[in-house]
C-alpha cells in the first residue's frame, strides 16, 4: 500500500518553547529542519528552560535568522525581567534542543481526533485524506515527501502525530506529494 498525501504546512521552532513561524519551503537536514530548535532560553546556571514550568516563554517573539534567532518581549523589557528568571538569557544548544527525534509530523485527521491533544508544534502537517490509517499503523513506514525520506516512529506522550528520523534530507514545500510506504 501506498498512502498519498500532500504537504500542506512546515513549521519552524528555532527556539524551545518559543512560538515558531510557518514556512513555504524548509531545507531538511540529518538533525531535521535547518535551525529548529538549535537554540533555548537557559537560566543563570545554563539550564534550558521550558514552557512547561516558564509559560511565559510562549509570549516571547522571534525576529532574526532562524539560525541566529533574537527574542523580543512584549513589552520591551529585558528577557530575564520579563519571564522573572534571574541571568536568563538565550543560548545556542549543542545537538538542537529537540527532546526526542528531529521531525514531529503530524496528519490533519490525526489533529481531529478526540484525544488528539496539543500538535501546534509539529514541523510537518499532511493531508491524506480519508483513506489514512490510524498513526499507531504508520510506526516504522518510511514517508516520502519531494526527495526526502523520513522514518517514522513513535507517537509523542502528549499530542497526536509521529516522531521521525530523517533518512534522506532535502528541501520541503509546501505542496510536495507525501508517500507513505510499509516497512519492507
Amino acid at each position: 500500500m501506498t498512502l498519498v498525501g500532500v504537504l500542506c504546512e512546515i513549521h519552524l521552532f528555532p527556539v524551545k518553547s518559543v512560538p515558531g513561524s510557518s514556512l513555504t519551503a524548509a531545507e531538511l537536514g540529518p538533525d531535521g529542519l535547518l535551525g529548529d530548535r538549535g537554540h533555548a532560553v537557559v537560566d543563570e546556571a545554563g539550564r534550558v528552560l521550558a514552557a512547561k514550568r516558564n509559560p511565559a516563554l510562549r509570549g516571547l517573539a522571534l525576529a532574526g535568522d532562524p539560525l541566529e534567532p533574537r527574542l523580543r518581549t512584549p513589552d520591551g523589557t529585558a528577557l530575564a525581567d520579563f519571564l522573572a528568571v534571574p541571568g536568563a538569557r538565550l543560548a545556542p544548544v549543542d545537538g538542537g534542543a529537540r527532546q526526542v527525534a528531529p521531525v514531529h509530523l503530524v496528519s490533519l485527521g490525526q489533529r481531529r481526533e478526540p484525544d488528539a491533544g496539543d500538535s501546534s508544534r509539529a514541523n510537518l502537517v499532511v493531508e491524506f485524506g480519508a483513506d489514512e490509517p490510524p498513526a499507531a499503523d504508520l510506526q516504522g513506514w518510511t514517508c516520502s515527501i519531494g526527495a526526502a525520506v523520513l522514518r517514522l516512529g513513535g507517537a509523542p506522550r502528549h499530542c497526536a502525530g509521529l516522531f521521525a528520523q530523517v533518512a534522506t534530507g532535502g528541501v520541503l514545500r509546501v505542496g510536495d506529494e507525501v508517500r507513505v510506504n510499509p516497512p519492507g
